[in-house]
């Protein structure tokens, strides 16, 4: 298995938790409405789509290939939807870890589009990173609460669950920058369809000055978000969909280690309980989680 894939396949899982808690800021502190969140967060995506053709040529597409590029863009808008509803109902580290629900649905997608499959120490630590993902979302007490947050981050995960093999499909014609080329700018042009709905607009236009007062912070967490969706198209074109899926499951315990720092620093501004309690349980499920992913990536 390549070790520079591997290698790429981790950064995703780093620059997204950095993501993850400027989201949580952001929805929590600078727009109150889910769709302008989404608007402007990815509007700056511009900058990083200017910059691909640094990393390579860029191929256009055969007509087969465009099913699976605006199935890609769908999910990469509508996910964005219920998760962003889900940062403002729990901490960013449990949202975080509850992207790992769509591992329970890779494995299918990665076998019936693709036929990858892998050995079946590899699917015992895809069980054990689901498994500790859920528990992060047991209160204490003799129930299960489970909140909406929960639901709204299924819907997210299934709808993501599909990402990696419909990239892994893609690459097989052509490189890894022409993927990401096409679906970042399938995807920007749809987020502009949003502004067909009035009481949607109405929110971006009245919106606009706090996405310019804060336009430098856009762009430097751009970086991370770009650095994160590039490293994982290109990760997915050296190794299996279900090694890049469970390498991502470590990406919450880095939401955790930035959000302690942060919130250290700049106090309660960040969506994140960092009581003694909750900590140990997360650092409990987060240590079980990395042995799940050991388990996928050296089965």
């Amino acid at each position: 298995m390549s070790l520079l894939g591997i290698f790429f396949a981790f950064i995703g899982p780093m620059m997204w938790a950095a993501s993850n808690i400027f989201d949580s800021y952001i929805v929590g502190n600078v727009f109150k409405r889910v769709p302008t969140t989404i608007f402007y967060m990815n509007l700056t995506n511009i900058i990083g789509l200017l910059c691909l053709p640094l990393f390579g040529p860029i191929h256009l597409l055969p007509p087969s290939a465009w099913l699976y590029i605006g199935l890609l863009t769908i999910i990469q808008i509508g996910y964005q939807f219920p998760y962003f509803a889900a940062l403002n109902k729990l901490d960013t580290s449990i949202v975080a870890a509850l992207f790992q629900i769509e591992k329970i649905f890779v494995p299918l997608w990665a076998f019936l589009i693709i036929g990858e499959a892998l050995h079946p120490v590899q699917y015992i630590g895809f069980g054990i990173i689901i498994l500790f993902s859920l528990m992060l979302n047991i209160k204490r007490g003799d129930q299960i609460k489970i909140n909406t947050g929960f639901w709204l981050m299924c819907l997210a995960s299934i709808m993501l669950s599909f990402e990696g093999t419909f990239y892994k499909a893609l690459l097989v014609d052509t490189n890894w920058v022409s993927v990401a080329f096409w679906v970042a700018v399938t995807s920007f042009i749809a987020q502009f369809t949003m502004l067909f709905v009035r009481p949607v607009r109405k929110d971006i236009i009245k919106s606009f000055g706090q996405y310019r007062r804060r336009f430098g912070m856009f762009v430097f967490m751009e970086l991370f978000d770009r650095c994160a969706s590039f490293s994982l198209v290109f990760a997915l074109s050296l190794i299996p969909v279900l090694v890049d899926s469970g390498i991502q499951s470590v990406q919450p315990i880095f939401v955790a280690i930035y959000g302690i720092i942060l919130t250290y620093f700049f106090g309660k501004r960040f969506h994140e309980d960092v009581s003694q309690s909750a900590m140990i349980k997360k650092i409990l499920c987060f240590i079980m989680i990395s042995v799940g992913v050991v388990m996928t990536v050296i089965g």
